[in-house]
């Protein structure tokens, strides 16, 4: 399906959207390629990455929830939680469960945004938020699939 949105999603939004997606893509095909030091750094910058990314996209709906006189703490909580999420995420002794956290975090928020943006989104935003969280979930699951037929 196609979203009238994605009509008039904004080129820079695009461009700059998909190059954050790129740090994943290269820490992926580091991993793949690399030698064990560099799994061991990839894996380390994997993690690192995706806790910023997730807390970024709570900073999203912070940023959009206080553009109103009359603030919801309700969105305010949700805008709170990813950050905490990637937070302990980070802090998990095993790393390859913490990138499974992650991979839950960008799933889990990637749903939220689909079926509830936050108000005053701009329209385009749904259609930019999915395509890029479909790109950072398959990432995960491509990086976790590696991790997983190495053991």
């Amino acid at each position: 399906m196609i979203h009238a949105a994605s009509k008039t999603l904004p080129q820079s939004a695009r461009a700059l959207g998909y190059a954050g997606v790129l740090p994943f893509v290269a820490l992926t095909l580091l991993h793949f390629f690399g030698n064990a030091e560099l799994e061991q750094s990839s894996l380390r910058g994997f993690l690192a990455y995706g806790a910023i990314i997730l807390s970024f996209l709570g900073g999203i709906r912070w940023g959009v929830a206080t553009r109103f006189d009359r603030l919801q703490s309700s969105a305010l909580l949700i805008s709170i939680l990813p950050s905490l999420w990637a937070f302990a995420c980070l802090l998990w002794p095993d790393p390859v469960l913490g990138a499974w956290g992650l991979l839950l975090g960008f799933a889990v928020m990637g749903l939220a945004d689909w079926l509830s943006p936050a108000p005053g989104s701009a329209s385009w935003m749904i259609v930019l938020r999915t395509r890029l969280s479909v790109a950072v979930v398959a990432c995960h699951v491509v990086f976790l699939g590696s991790l997983l037929g190495a053991s």
